[in-house]
């Protein structure tokens, strides 16, 4: 099990840099998705960014009011919180989601500003996104001035902190605060100034699932805060193919619930269709087991497909638990009976199916269980993510073993099977998730995800296919 121990120390390590350094300049998307990312409305006529590189700052370049805000209307520090609650229990700490300045900087008095800014806690909030069932979340922000500690909990008490909208971050924050709509970070204007105030290109929608279309919107921002909004357009359709895993062959269904459309929110849908596929997982491992044994396999082997099959019945359990908290309806998987199958099939669907998807989406477990703010989801990717390397590492090691055994031509179409297994999964990683899936379930966003199949292909799957020569 060689590529397993490799994989357990590369795989958290990617996933750390991906979180660490936001992928850096790798992070863009192809030109046509790009593209297609922008159709919604006409970019020309927008000339700023509020975006600061690949991410938007949500707090940074925002000003106070003099009326509503601290007494000189400038702040020292700013930090917007989500509080929520798991099984009718408060976290015991919040979720920071952004914060900029520098906390009790400037106060004759730092260390009591510093234990009540430590001791502060808000009951009260503005609601987070409405299609989003997840354990029941609300918003607030804090800030410090001096020696002064205060709290913002609605969005009517935003927008009088903010005052007058006087410039284009404060225009962005009002309008994103919620957690509705989001800013598509790729370098290109979404933002321009009005004869009223500020109009934002922004987008809503997961991509991931039936129904779960990227739609694009306008929002005007007037000065005194108030937010209308045009649109919306689609700009992508939901793809239904957007959890990853051992897929068997014979699969025919999907994730989403039987006879009609999926309307589920994002969170309860991507978890549904995980549990979808973590069922059918459990099939593909029991036939991957039958047929190593048949074609005289190492035993270590065999007992790991074994050992993968049962862990994927408690993979299934745990997220179709996830997936029915989040408002989603976990379905069982129809796999057609399939006819003996010879070397080089198994070859090819371990290929694509092991070597790419669950190599891919292991690591893809190990950036949830760093990023998820979801305590519960966070939990279960710890366990997931280990589940998974092994199984990562158990696709490897068949190759390892069984494509040397095929002939020339039939190892080179394994090969090019993979490579494109790698170039589809790039173009479904194209798709931004919802917010929700980035934020509770640490997903990674689209450039990120990108960077992470880059730097897996180059730092692993490369070197690791000189071991199937």
């Amino acid at each position: 099990m060689r590529h397993h121990f490799r994989l357990g120390t590369l795989l958290p390590a990617l996933a750390g840099a991906a979180l660490g350094g936001g992928c850096g300049a790798g992070e863009t998307m192809d030109a046509e998705n790009a593209n297609a990312a922008r159709a919604g409305v006409d970019t020309e006529l927008f000339d700023l960014d509020v975006c600061t590189g690949t991410e938007h700052r949500k707090l940074e370049g925002v000003t106070g009011s003099a009326d509503h805000g601290p007494a000189s209307g400038a702040v020292d520090y700013m930090e917007l919180r989500i509080e929520h609650r798991i099984d009718y229990t408060f976290l015991p700490e919040p979720t920071v989601i952004a914060k900029h300045g520098s906390p009790c900087a400037s106060g004759p008095q730092k260390s009591k500003c510093e234990s009540a800014l430590a001791a502060l806690w808000s009951t009260e909030g503005w609601p987070g996104p409405p299609n989003d069932p997840g354990p029941p979340l609300y918003l607030y922000l804090i800030w410090t001035k001096l020696d002064e500690v205060g709290t913002v909990t609605s969005l009517e008490s935003l927008r009088d902190f903010v005052g007058d909208v006087e410039n284009v971050k404060d225009a962005a924050l009002l309008a994103t605060a919620s957690g509705t709509y989001r800013f598509v970070c790729d370098g290109t204007m979404n933002a321009r100034k009005t004869e009223t105030g500020w109009s934002l290109r922004v987008q809503t929608g997961s991509g991931c699932g039936r129904g779960a279309d990227i739609e694009e919107h306008v929002l005007d921002v007037s000065r005194d805060g108030a937010v209308t909004v045009a649109g919306p357009k689609v700009v992508a359709e939901g793809n239904p193919d957007c959890t990853f895993g051992r897929r068997p062959n014979g699969l025919s269904s999907s994730g989403a619930a039987h006879g009609c459309e999926d309307t589920s929110p994002p969170m309860g849908r991507f978890f549904a269709e995980a549990a979808h596929l973590e069922a059918a997982s459990i099939v593909a491992f029991a036939y991957l087991a039958r047929e190593l044994s048949a074609l005289g396999a190492p035993k270590e082997l065999v007992d790991s497909a074994l050992a993968s099959r049962d862990d994927e019945i408690r993979h299934a359990r745990m997220t179709a638990k996830v997936a029915t908290r989040h408002g989603g309806h976990p379905t069982a998987p129809e796999i057609a009976p399939i006819a003996e199958r010879t070397a080089l099939e198994i070859a090819l669907e371990n290929a694509v199916e092991g070597c790419v998807r669950e190599t891919y989406s292991a690591l893809v477990a190990h950036h949830q269980a760093q990023a998820a703010a979801d305590p519960s989801i966070k939990a279960m990717m710890r366990i997931i993510a280990e589940d998974e390397t092994r199984h990562a590492g158990l696709a490897w090691d068949v190759a390892a073993w069984l494509e040397p055994q095929l002939a020339p031509d039939e190892r080179r179409a394994v090969a090019n099977a993979r490579a494109r297994a790698v170039a589809d999964l790039r173009a479904t990683l194209a798709s931004e998730p919802a917010a929700a899936l980035v934020d509770a379930a640490g997903g990674p966003p689209s450039a990120r995800a990108l960077a992470m199949l880059d730097a897996l292909d180059a730092q692993f799957i490369e070197t690791a296919l000189a071991t199937t020569a």
